[in-house]
């Protein structure tokens, strides 16, 4: 009986050791938010027409994300990466986050640079072909570009101080931010 015990403690104490790991990596991930211990961010996801104005009343750009409930890979960036308190506080603090529901209200009109269209024909627009994709606009509503499937939080943040600091205009290619190559973050 005793030899049955020492596995079953062993294995416990192994299971404790990983969740206190977690437990002390995501705390780790809410101070660099700059969260108090239990507190959540959100993202806070806007329909195109009121997110858009918004956009442009505060002067900031657009996080849009092309989005249905059956895409894996949707269900996935929002669980990995929306989610993440870096990322969360990021886009609460300097963003308007637009979520564009694919599969929902196909009769919701999207009202865009003197245009009135369907979800369909605005991600026919833009060039959407697949999901999820996230699209990034100025903060006059123009669009700065689109990058479609799945993008992991070690890229999305790097990306995120990227159109912040407006490296694009700047003609900074994303490499050479990303490799420190370019002062372009430095005013």
């Amino acid at each position: 009986m005793k030899k049955l015990h020492a596995p079953v403690v062993i294995v416990l104490t192994i299971l404790w050791i990983f969740a206190s790991c977690a437990k002390s990596s995501e705390q780790e991930d809410n101070k660099r938010a700059g969260l108090a211990a239990g507190e959540q961010v959100t993202v806070t996801w806007h329909d195109f027409n009121g997110g858009l104005k918004l956009a442009v009343e505060k002067r900031k750009p657009v996080v849009m994300d092309f989005y249905a409930e059956w895409c894996g890979w949707c269900r996935k960036m929002e669980a990995e990466v929306f989610t993440d308190p870096e990322v969360a506080s990021k886009l609460r603090d300097n963003y308007i986050c637009i979520r564009l529901h694919t599969d929902k209200n196909f009769d919701e009109k999207i009202k865009y640079k003197n245009h009135i269209l369907t979800k369909q024909e605005f991600a026919a627009m833009l060039g959407v072909q697949g999901l999820p994709t996230v699209v990034f606009l100025d903060r006059e509503g123009n669009l700065i570009t689109k990058i479609p499937g799945f993008i992991n939080k070690s890229m999305f943040l790097p990306l995120l101080s990227y159109i912040q600091d407006e490296c694009y205009m700047k003609k900074i290619p994303f490499q050479d931010y990303m490799e420190g190559k370019s002062p372009c973050n430095k005013k």
